[in-house]
């Protein structure tokens, strides 16, 4: 009676201890220095993206750990890491089997900003005597690709919008998420600019290993739901947008 007692208090122990680790594991989500959506600065703000999966993470019961690391190797990271997530990576037909798409995070939207009247269209643009463009960007490569000559490359979005407030550039090409940050930043007066159309819009997603765990796919993405439902998200982009 004693050992079979005994052992019986054992697996009960050992399935408890081991019930207890499953519940305090942690989900790794890799990403890199993308602002306004990611930041590794110690603190806040940390970023959209970043708040919203964090708050995702609580509301679905879900420990998630944000590692930050160059941005080419967080995609491979993910790729390679079972149980793994990525944010925020755009949702395009060549990725679309690589990942596993949890939850839709933002839409972001390539514009030009001006000073001056409205540029809507990349013809437009062609008129411009010089357009203000973050090197090594998408917008960067695509510009030069499309053969446009009056293009003045930038380290980072701090001088591209000194150079539009000061008229010595006339349009910065960038996401209009970006553009609205920088010029918080900035102390800038949203009135005395111009956001043109976009010129293309993106789907910004928190993707993940491509065999992640379906259940904890849908508590994200239901968390996801409810932080749009009672204003929360509306006010984790005002914070950074507004």
């Amino acid at each position: 009676m004693f050992k079979r007692s005994s052992l019986r208090t054992s697996l009960a122990l050992a399935l408890g201890l081991f019930t207890t680790a499953v519940q305090a594991e942690t989900i790794t989500a890799y990403t890199g220095t993308l602002p306004p959506y990611t930041m590794e600065n110690g603190g806040a703000p940390q970023g959209i993206a970043h708040e919203l999966v964090t708050e995702m993470g609580k509301r679905a019961g879900i420990d998630i750990t944000i590692e930050y690391m160059p941005w080419k190797r967080a995609q491979s990271t993910v790729q390679q890491t079972p149980n793994s997530l990525l944010l925020p990576t755009s949702r395009t037909t060549p990725r679309e089997d690589i990942y596993a798409w949890v939850s839709q995070l933002l839409v972001a939207d390539e514009v030009f900003a001006t000073k001056s009247s409205s540029i809507d269209s990349l013809d437009q643009a062609r008129g411009l005597k010089s357009i203000a463009i973050m090197g090594g960007t998408p917008r960067d490569k695509r510009l030069h690709a499309e053969g446009f000559e009056n293009l003045t490359v930038t380290k980072d979005t701090i001088t591209a919008i000194r150079l539009l407030d000061a008229g010595r550039t006339d349009a910065w090409f960038t996401l209009n998420h970006r553009f609205f940050y920088t010029l918080k930043q900035e102390g800038l007066d949203p009135n005395g600019v111009t956001v043109g159309s976009p010129i293309k819009s993106q789907q910004l997603w928190l993707a993940a290993h491509k065999d992640f765990d379906a259940d904890t796919a849908a508590a994200l993405a239901k968390a996801m739901e409810e932080l749009q439902a009672d204003g929360t998200y509306d006010a984790i982009l005002a914070k950074y947008l507004n």
